[in-house]
This record gives structure tokens, C-alpha cells and sequence, in this order.
């Protein structure tokens, strides 16, 4: 039986993983951190549970739509009341676009890393948690990888790699391949960078009342130091009743300019930012949280073309800099289609 190796259990991997859960592959997922579904990330914390970085998806693509409502199990989906709306730069609020609202806002009961756990639960896969991959090497029976702890893994017929791109061209340029490999995910891969973001977490012991009925605002011209502002208390099962938890996102070059900054202080700034834009005091939060997102939003687009001549040595590669948007529908198509193209490459003659 053919092996794969999964790199990566952000939802483009997981989504691999469940495509091929039925074909006659030996697929094997390797992780590096002990969470599930990359950025469509869950933390729980004082009986909630919060999506601190992806914080919803939509299912409107038809693929998509009939992986979420049919084929994956639904008892813990659900959906989002409230709409979105935008603010400006001096942060007034403005109502949301109608045709954006209309479609309906998913998470699940206890997080949106629900999402890779059930598509992995219904794949075959191996999965390995903590086991990041830190050498990947073309050799003539096939690739092998090596782990952090100097661990022999392979070989593998097909490897598909999933981190951000800076991180796979990383593996890249470290690893040992064919000229071609090398210079052809150079060139796919080289000019996408990431866009930097802070992500908050503000809890509050009260009930807060809102200037509009949202469920979250957005700043769509990226002006202000806050990207993103939203109530985990519209998520069915995520909070307590009678207490508030925000979720703040701020605006990648206020989160650059951050970057080696205590967290708790930023943290404040975060809470006197939420205090302008709902007209209320937030500065004295019960508790709070932070993550900091390195790459949590590609800046351009992938050259896939140029990953053709890459696919015929069974090396592959999946995720949002493929489709140059940092959005879970997209990285569960982008794992899809490479599911496709594995399953055609191990299913050919081999020479």
C-alpha cells in the first residue's frame, strides 16, 4: 500500500486526510503543535470556549456545503446569530453588507477546531501531535522526513506539505531534492509573505450591552488598530450566561509594530480599544487571553502553475497561500484539490 505523509493538521491537511479516508493509502499526519485545525483555532478557559483566530466560517461553495451539513457529523454545529458590521477609521459604525450577511455563520458547540477533529475522526489517518518535521529528503525509494527529535520517518511515496509558505520553504531549502523540485516551489512559493496579527481574548463577569444588534464589526479599509471585534457569547455553548467574552483582533501593522511587546500591556490597549468602539469602560477585564499570529493572513497568491513539475516527483502542496485569502472554506478546498491530484499520482503505474 502506498504511504503519505501529511505535514501539517491545519484544515487543508485534515481535509486531505478525510478525502482519501477511503482509498487504499497508508496516509500519515504529523503535526507539530498538540492542537488540531491550525488557525481555525479553540481555547477554553473559566467554562468558555473561544475561537481566537479563524472565528467563523460560511459553507456556500456546493463541495463545501456538503461536507459541513452532510457527510461530516452536525449534532455540535451551530449556527451564529447577528450580523457583521464595519467601522471606519474614526470608528464609527456602520451596518454590514446585506449580501454578505445573508449567508449563514458556522462554528460548532465547543469551537471551531471541531472542524479538523471530525474530519479527522472519519479519515484513516495516523496522526502523530508534537511531531514536527524539520528535514524532508527525495531519495530513490521515495521522501523521508526527519523529525524535530531526530527521528527516521519514511518512506513515503507522496508527501504533502501544508504549513504557511515561508515555513514549507523552509523545509525546502533545508532538504535534499531534485534541482527542479527545489527551483519550482521557489518560484510558486517565494512571493507570498503573511500579514502579522494579535488576537485577544476580554472576559467580563457582566452582561454588556451593545450599541446595535451585531454579532461582530470588521474594518474593512484596515485603518484602524483594530482589525476585528466580536461576541463569543452569540456562539451556542461557548459562554455563561450572564457574563461577556470579546474577541479582539487587531490590525496587522499595529501587531507588527508590537511584535516583541509584553502581551499583558497589549492587552490594555485592546480593552481601551473595545471601550471607543462600544461606547462602555472595558478597561478592567476579569481575565484575559492573547495569541500571536505570525502568519495569519497571506498577502498574495501562490504561483500553482508552477507546482506542476513538483507533483510529478509525489510532493505537494496545500493551505491558504494557494488561494491567497486566510479563509477555512478556502483551505478546505485547497486540501480537497490535493487530494485529487494524490490520489491520481498513486494510483498511476509507478516506472
Amino acid at each position: 500500500m502506498p504511504r503519505l505523509a501529511i505535514v501539517g493538521a491545519g484544515v487543508a491537511g485534515c481535509a486531505a486526510a478525510w478525502a482519501l479516508r477511503e482509498d487504499p493509502i497508508d496516509v500519515v499526519v504529523f503535526e507539530k503543535s498538540r492542537g488540531i485545525s491550525g488557525r481555525a483555532a479553540t481555547r477554553r478557559r473559566h467554562g468558555c470556549a473561544y475561537d481566537h483566530g479563524a472565528n467563523y466560517f460560511k459553507a456556500e461553495e456546493p463541495r463545501v456545503e456538503t461536507l459541513i451539513r452532510r457527510l461530516l457529523p452536525t449534532d455540535e454545529l451551530v449556527s451564529i446569530s447577528g450580523d457583521v458590521w464595519t467601522f471606519d477609521e474614526q470608528g464609527t459604525l456602520h451596518e454590514g453588507d446585506p449580501e454578505h450577511n445573508r449567508a449563514t455563520k458556522w462554528t460548532y458547540r465547543n469551537g471551531i477546531s471541531t472542524l479538523g477533529k471530525l474530519l479527522l475522526g472519519a479519515s484513516a489517518a495516523d496522526v502523530h501531535r508534537q511531531r514536527r518535521v524539520v528535514l524532508l529528503e527525495q531519495r530513490a525509494a521515495g521522501w523521508h522526513l526527519t523529525s524535530e527529535g531526530r527521528e527516521a520517518l519514511g518512506p513515503f511515496e507522496a508527501v504533502l506539505l501544508t504549513p504557511p509558505a515561508p515555513q514549507t520553504l523552509t523545509l525546502v531549502e533545508d532538504g535534499s531534492m531534485e534541482a527542479g523540485v527545489r527551483s519550482a516551489i521557489r518560484q510558486a512559493l517565494g512571493g507570498v509573505s503573511y500579514r502579522i496579527q494579535y488576537s485577544f481574548t476580554l472576559a467580563y463577569d457582566t452582561p454588556i450591552e451593545r450599541p446595535a444588534p451585531f454579532f461582530g464589526l470588521v474594518n474593512p479599509d484596515g485603518r484602524h488598530d483594530v482589525a476585528w471585534l466580536s461576541f463569543e457569547n452569540d456562539k451556542p455553548g461557548h459562554v455563561p450566561s450572564g457574563t461577556t467574552l470579546l474577541i479582539v483582533q487587531m490590525a496587522p501593522a499595529w501587531s507588527q509594530a508590537r511584535y516583541d511587546a509584553p502581551p499583558e500591556a497589549l492587552a490594555s490597549e485592546a480593552a481601551e480599544h473595545a471601550s471607543a468602539l462600544l461606547g462602555i469602560d472595558l478597561r478592567q477585564p476579569v481575565w484575559t487571553d492573547h495569541q500571536r499570529w505570525r502568519y495569519a493572513l497571506p498577502e498574495a497568491r501562490a504561483e500553482e502553475e508552477a507546482l506542476t513539475p513538483v507533483h510529478a516527483a509525489g510532493l505537494y502542496v496545500a493551505g491558504d497561500a494557494l488561494e491567497g485569502q486566510g479563509r477555512v472554506p478556502l483551505a478546505l478546498r485547497s486540501g480537497l484539490d490535493a487530494a485529487e491530484r494524490i490520489r491520481a499520482f498513486l494510483a498511476a503505474p509507478r516506472r
